[in-house]
């Protein structure tokens, strides 16, 4: 849910990148970060990407968004967890939440995992007494380029999606991130105004 920050005026959206134990959610706000650091060339990107440390907690990004309702934006961008060692980080993480990405891992073997980390996720917005409806959503299949990749058609109708707020990506090079993260936050800003 929205914050204002009373002290700047600043308003705060929350967006939580969720999937899969290696689904591609880090890669996505690493990519973020890159294609919003103007200064970082290409070269700087590939290499900056390749060489990050993987967190095992969880990622956090805070973005400058622009002006909402005629006040600064900051968009905070978090990844959950897969595992479930630390409940209350989840449940921390689900708290306020404004808009959820959902990277979903392509790769047939990976199905079954997706298929248990949305159910998780169904569970700990219904333990928080939260709608599941009422929260923008939007479905990135990544990992799109490896040879045992389902089709972006397939997965659409897999998981029964609308095609408008899903995109194919390989986050690792950056596509398709930066339309989902456009995307999610266009459904936000939507809903806010």
């Amino acid at each position: 849910m929205a914050f204002i920050n009373e002290a700047t005026g600043d308003i705060h959206f929350k967006i939580l990148y969720i999937g899969s134990q290696s689904a591609g959610k880090t890669a996505n706000i690493q990519s973020l970060y890159c294609d919003t650091h103007a200064e970082l060339s290409l070269k700087d990107h590939s290499s900056l990407l390749e060489n990050m440390p993987r967190n095992t907690f969880f990622d956090f990004l805070p973005l400058s968004f622009g002006e909402v309702a005629g006040r600064n934006a900051r968009m905070h961008l978090y990844t959950l967890p897969a595992h479930t060692l630390w409940p209350t980080v989840n449940i921390n993480l689900m708290l306020g939440v404004d808009g959820i990405v959902n990277v979903i891992d392509s790769r047939v073997r990976f199905l079954d995992k997706n298929e248990t980390q949305i159910q998780y996720v169904k569970k700990l917005i219904d333990s928080l007494q939260l709608d599941f409806n009422s929260i923008p959503f939007v479905y990135q299949f990544n990992h799109s380029d490896a040879p045992d990749a389902l089709s972006y058609e397939n997965l659409t109708k897999n998981f029964l999606l609308k095609e408008e707020d899903c995109f194919a990506a390989i986050a690792h090079q950056g596509i398709g991130v930066m339309q989902s993260f456009n995307r999610i936050t266009d459904k936000i800003i939507q809903k806010f105004i």
